[in-house]
């Protein structure tokens, strides 16, 4: 249950930082039609990505395990663009801005959404709303 929870606090934080990325960034297209086949291979990346990078991660280095997020978003970003042709990232610029952006972008909605989300389906308070 907590992993399909997981998944879905994923997809929809996924969805909001690659549309914000793709708003802000030239070199930074996602095809509409292909947007959810986008989202999907991203996010399901991303998770595994996430918890691979954090097993490697020293759990007591806080500042190295503060970017596991921004790792495994330019992973996840490297693989879908590799995959899909429906995500399309041209220059080293545009691939480390567009790594920050759904980096801080996944932060601001899990944050903001993946609590809500956590909630609608669970019916409990995430930790430190009790």
């Amino acid at each position: 249950m907590r992993l399909l929870i997981s998944l879905i606090v994923a997809l929809a934080t996924s969805a909001v930082a690659l549309t914000v990325a793709a708003l802000v960034l030239s070199g930074f297209s996602i095809s509409v039609l292909d947007f959810p086949i986008v989202v999907i291979i991203f996010a399901a990346i991303l998770v595994v990505a996430r918890a691979a990078t954090e097993t490697i991660v020293d759990k007591h280095a806080h500042i190295v395990s503060s970017f596991v997020g921004l790792i495994g978003a330019f992973i996840a970003l490297g693989i879908t663009n590799a995959v899909s042709s429906g995500l399309t990232i041209h220059g080293i610029g545009t691939w480390i801005w567009a790594s920050i952006i759904v980096w801080l972008g996944m932060i601001i909605a899990n944050l903001l959404l993946g609590r809500w989300i956590f909630r609608k389906l669970t019916g409990r308070p995430t930790v430190g709303e009790r």
